[in-house]
């Protein structure tokens, strides 16, 4: 039968073998004590301490440090079990090198490396990579040996010697719940005004923005937390709606903002062509202000940001289509326009759809908006045309106005998110004026 241990094993085995020599030997010094006399005893004592101590405190130091004592008990203990576990089953998958053969064969299990955040609930693991298992530790989902914890992303560090995952409590909801207005309103105070949060680990700054999904994948739902966000804020939303289908968005949008909603199409082209001309003349005044900081943006001085929710838009991509070629140009350039120059000024669009293939949107339109959200459980290839191939995407279930995004430099890789549930009249919220709002 083949016997594997791995370095820590042996390591252990032989401090404890120490103590436990050391122990034996202090019984029969004991022992031989009470034969020949007491001041044999005190002597007896002493020797046992200084044969059987440094084993047992070299033990208790090396734990401590290896697991963080610094950080609490708690912390100590979580950091233990989550190593061992992930030890115990990289070695039963043969993540190992041989140390040294013999009987047993002692193996070598590459470093591990492990930080908890916010209190437990999310946090950083690293693997040590080598040539012989690079391919298997890309491609290793190691979610099932760090108890309730689920990795969320995992890629290379900058030096190329460790896999990086990101993994985070499964146990704890991300969803938000707000059961009152005034609950929702003391959340949102507490984020920056040019920003806003999608669950409890995920806070956003404003940018272009894609949302994906089918009906009953809670689009509307998630765009209704985030719009209520939008005029809690200090700074002023200039917000727009374009709802070719006249649904939920053309509703909210003749409640808050009736002179910049549209549900038929000569009203969105003319909407269109009202957020361009006044990101034109934003444009003009961030010339001034920038004279003062060259590489700022809106946010810098202040600035109100403009917010253009494009509902339904392959609805109007299909009417688009049966027009002449002159009227396409002039409406792509107008939304080219704001995709790329926007996002200086604070002109953002959001586009929301079912399908985000080709055939429905540009590509250039949208490869060049930065947050790209899917919702439910959609087909592989909403998840290829939305976010590339190749992309990994977390298995579970989804339920509705939960779902996965890319941010730069925050989500680079799909990451899980959960919109807020909002257990409050939003109508009334709306209808009940600017002294509620």
């Amino acid at each position: 039968m083949r016997i594997i241990q791995t370095d820590r094993q042996l390591k252990s085995q032989l401090l404890i073998a120490w103590t436990v020599i050391s122990a034996v030997c202090g019984v029969a010094i004991c022992y031989a004590a009470g034969i020949y006399g007491s001041d044999m005893l005190t002597l007896s004592w002493l020797i046992w301490i200084i044969l059987c101590f440094p084993p047992i405190l070299i033990v208790a130091v090396v734990w401590a440090l290896r697991n963080h004592i610094d950080k609490g008990v708690k912390y100590a203990w979580k950091h233990y079990i989550l190593v061992l576990s992930l030890r115990k089953q990289l070695l039963d998958a043969g993540i190992y090198s041989m140390w040294r053969i013999g009987m047993p064969e002692v193996v070598k299990l590459p470093q591990i490396g492990v930080e908890f955040l916010s209190g437990f609930a999310s946090g950083v693991l690293l693997i040590e990579d080598s040539i012989k298992h690079h391919n298997k530790l890309s491609k290793m989902d190691i979610s099932p040996a760090i108890g309730n914890y689920v990795v969320e992303q995992r890629y290379m560090t900058d030096n190329g010697n460790y896999h990086r995952f990101d993994f985070y409590d499964a146990s704890i909801e991300r969803r938000l719940t707000f059961e009152k207005f005034k609950a929702l309103k003391k959340y949102s105070a507490s984020l920056g005004e040019y920003e806003l949060f999608v669950d409890a680990y995920t806070r956003l700054p404003l940018t272009h923005h894609l949302i994906v999904g089918q009906t009953g994948s809670g689009k509307t739902y998630a765009l209704h937390g985030l719009l209520m966000q939008m005029l809690l804020k200090s700074v002023q939303y200039h917000l727009y709606f374009i709802d070719p289908k006249g649904s939920s968005i053309a509703l909210f949008g003749e409640r808050i903002s009736p002179e910049n909603t549209a549900d038929n199409y000569d009203d969105i082209i003319e909407l269109l062509e009202k957020f361009v001309s006044n990101m034109g003349k934003r444009q003009l005044e961030m010339r001034e202000h920038l004279k003062d900081k060259i590489d700022g943006d809106y946010t810098d001085f202040d600035l109100s940001p403009h917010i253009l929710i494009f509902d339904e838009y392959a609805a109007f991509s299909l009417q688009l289509q049966s027009k002449e070629k002159k009227q396409r140009d002039h409406v792509n350039d107008l939304i080219s326009q704001v995709v790329l120059k926007g996002r200086q000024s604070g002109f953002f669009i959001w586009i929301v759809m079912q399908q985000a293939g080709s055939n429905n949107i540009p590509t250039f339109l949208r490869d060049n908006l930065p947050w790209k959200t899917v919702l439910g459980n959609a087909e592989d290839q909403t998840y290829v045309t939305a976010f590339g191939a190749g992309a990994e995407i977390p298995e579970r279930k989804m339920e509705i106005g939960e779902g996965v995004y890319t941010y730069p430099a925050i989500a680079n890789k799909p990451k899980l998110c959960a919109f807020p549930t909002l257990n409050f009249d939003i109508l009334a919220a709306l209808t009940r004026g600017a002294g509620v709002l």
